[in-house]
């Protein structure tokens, strides 16, 4: 059974208070190594400038398979933290990568689980939704790849996708957290907005908020709360949230998402990316 994640890496530099660190982030990252932990072939498509690769040599040497497309560029974003609030976070862009193109996309094979887990909208072209559909039994989409978007100074600002209502029908398993589905339905409430998420058509709806996941599926609703996390281990809480339920659906809702808060936990204590023990 192959899972693929396809998303651009990022080279983070996050900023906690007066704290500054620099490390490999991005979807597919955070995504792989939690599915590589479960699951036998993991692979991943990616695009950046070739002298960054040796940033994200740890993926590799965890056995996860990388195609590296080339760009002249690599994305680079700076998130800073300014409070304890996890989810207060202000991002900019300081480089983007190339977006793909469809002799990129078309290289994908069929698989059991194919995650499109964009950092930006424009990086991954809508009109690749239709493609991927066809090559995955089971479709994973992260709203951020495009509701975040980019303005001519690098700074990160969150959009409506306008196309939602087009895509939304065609994805299995949608990622939100509280802030894009707020933005997506102009609903604060988490489970009025996802009841409005759910008439566009996904078929599951997780959604990651300060103090653990729901998932809204076939007009019911399960939730799961995290236990304790550190500022610098909430880097990549959603895309291993997201990961940790694709490679444990097969188990039933509840467990499967009992399973992912468990994940998301463990990974919340540190920096870094979630890896199996023993």
């Amino acid at each position: 059974m192959a899972i693929v994640f396809i998303g651009h890496l990022s080279k983070d530099i996050n900023v906690f208070k007066d704290r500054e660190q620099i490390i490999p982030g991005g979807g597919v990252y955070y995504g792989a190594f939690v599915a590589k932990s479960f699951f036998p072939e993991v692979l991943v498509y990616t695009k950046l400038n070739d002298v960054d690769r040796e940033l994200f040599r740890d993926m590799e040497d965890y056995g996860i398979d990388v195609i590296y497309l080339p760009s002249r560029t690599t994305t680079t974003i700076k998130n800073i933290y300014p409070t304890d609030n996890p989810d207060d976070r202000m991002s900019r862009m300081i480089e983007r990568a190339e977006p793909f193109m469809e002799e990129e996309i078309n290289k994908v094979g069929y698989a059991n689980i194919i995650h499109i887990s964009g950092l930006s909208n424009g990086e991954i072209p809508e009109r690749f939704i239709e493609e991927l559909r066809k090559k995955a039994e089971v479709l994973g989409l992260d709203a951020q790849g495009f509701l975040r978007n980019v303005d001519s100074e690098g700074n990160m600002v969150y959009r409506d996708w306008e196309y939602k209502e087009k895509y939304l029908p065609l994805i299995d398993v949608f990622k939100v957290d509280s802030r894009e589905s707020e933005i997506l339905t102009g609903i604060k409430d988490l489970n009025s907005a996802l009841k409005k998420i759910a008439e566009w058509g996904p078929r599951e709806i997780l959604l990651t908020y300060r103090d653990g996941i729901i998932l809204w599926t076939k007009g019911r609703t399960f939730e799961e709360k995290f236990g304790g996390w550190t500022l610098e281990g909430r880097t990549g809480r959603g895309d291993t949230c997201m990961a940790g339920y694709l490679v444990h659906r097969h188990l039933g809702y509840e467990s499967a998402l009992k399973k992912t808060a468990e994940i998301a936990t463990e990974k919340m204590k540190s920096p870094g990316p979630y890896k199996r023990k023993g």
